[in-house]
């Protein structure tokens, strides 16, 4: 082996059933360094919690044997490790070097590519526009916007990232009372940071291209933030080349107003107790006071776009049983009254309610709902729409809800 103690990095893992309807592990890295998905068995699965970096593969065959009371065959280990090491799942230099290759060329480029474009939603910008359309089509949607303004100003929205097959009604709800009130002329679109970021927060001034065309980020609002801001907005950059959570709401920006709207990326990534926390609390509180900062400083139309989504419950996020019927609509309620602290722009209540059940819904959107209820400061909120999309067939479920803001 390479690695004379491999140590795996850090992967998602996933249950599921394999075609013979066998249960499997899915393995997969969430800032996407590798393209890979694996699927283990979960013999092949019950070797990594040893890969550790402290083991030689002997150890690494000891500890298995005390700990499964089974054999691991030297071939089997060596198969396993030789994988993701090919996969780049192990911290060596396979991965040093794809990392390497990856950030250069995300720092060399002028923009952020389309990194979902034929994957979440279509490449063709004819038949992605088609698309977006349908989405606003009832029943499930509101119904297509009436291209006039009737005068409503809408500061901030919280607006689902789900795949767009599963929640693109709910995106449209926000959307279209976006487009009938006074045309915005930059949106903060505070993403959630699914892989992680080491300062919470992080802001870029590549423009975002997708099949609809290249939509402008304001580089002066984003300079203005980043300015105002003690600590470094840009450490955790690269986290903007796959991250979805900016991208899916680029898509309907510029359905709606083309490239005329600027855009000010953000992503936010932080748990509830560090909104209380020292240090960490310091710095959620510093960068809600640039933006407000910022936004106080400019004239212009700024809207506000928490991309999140709600709870994440079931097998396939770490829940012994799946959620339907009773156990759904239970979730589900307490969505709204979660939601409820949103609609009176109550950020601390928001915070609190997610502590009080110490996040056991694991609400994926926490960080930038929080960050705009108190970047807002004052307003109320409207709830849209309140939906859920089946994750598998095991019970896992997304909930997602569209909520407006006025002044």
């Amino acid at each position: 082996m390479s690695d004379p103690r491999p140590q795996l990095r850090y992967v998602e893992f996933f249950p599921f059933k394999n075609k013979e309807g066998k249960q499997m592990f899915g393995v997969r890295d969430p800032r996407q360094i590798s393209p890979h998905v694996l699927g283990l068995s979960l013999e092949a699965a019950g070797i990594l919690q040893f890969l550790d970096g402290t083991r030689n593969p002997e150890e690494i065959r000891t500890a298995y044997r005390e700990q499964w009371k089974r054999e691991l065959p030297n071939e089997h280990l060596e198969y396993v490790i030789r994988t993701l090491d090919e996969a780049c799942f192990l911290h060596n230099e396979t991965y040093r070097r794809q990392f390497a290759t990856l950030l250069k060329a995300f720092k060399s480029s002028q923009v952020r590519e389309a990194y979902h474009a034929g994957n979440g939603y279509l490449k063709d910008k004819e038949g992605l526009n088609e698309t977006l359309k349908r989405h606003f089509a009832p029943p499930r949607g509101p119904g297509f916007p009436n291209g006039t303004s009737n005068g409503r100003e809408i500061r901030g929205m919280i607006v689902p990232h789900i795949d767009l097959r599963l929640g693109g009604h709910s995106y449209a709800w926000a959307y279209k009372e976006l487009a009938e009130g006074h045309k915005p002329e930059v949106a903060v679109v505070l993403g959630t940071g699914h892989s992680g970021l080491s300062s919470h927060f992080s802001l870029t001034r590549k423009d975002f291209v997708t099949p609809l065309g290249r939509l402008p980020v304001d580089g002066e609002f984003v300079d203005r933030v980043a300015a105002l801001c003690p600590f470094d907005l840009y450490a955790d950059e690269f986290a903007h080349r796959t991250e979805h959570t900016i991208e899916f709401q680029a898509l309907f920006l510029q359905h709606l107003f083309g490239n005329s709207v600027t855009l000010v990326p953000v992503l936010c990534s932080f748990s509830h107790p560090m909104v209380n926390e020292g240090k960490q609390a310091t710095m959620i509180r510093q960068f809600i006071e640039a933006l407000r900062e910022a936004m106080a400083r400019d004239r212009r139309r700024v809207c506000l776009v928490a991309s999140a989504d709600l709870a994440h419950v079931g097998p396939r996020y770490g829940d012994r049983d799946g959620f339907r019927g009773e156990e759904l609509d239970r979730v589900k309620r307490a969505d709204r009254e979660m939601l409820s602290y949103a609609e009176r722009v109550d950020g601390d209540g928001f915070i609190d309610y997610i502590a009080r059940e110490d996040d056991r819904r694991r609400i994926c959107g926490l960080s930038p709902i929080y960050t705009m209820l108190k970047s807002l400061e004052g307003g109320k909120g409207t709830l849209l729409s309140h939906d859920h999309g089946d994750m598998d067939s095991s019970g896992s479920v997304c909930s997602f809800a569209s909520v407006v803001f006025e002044p």
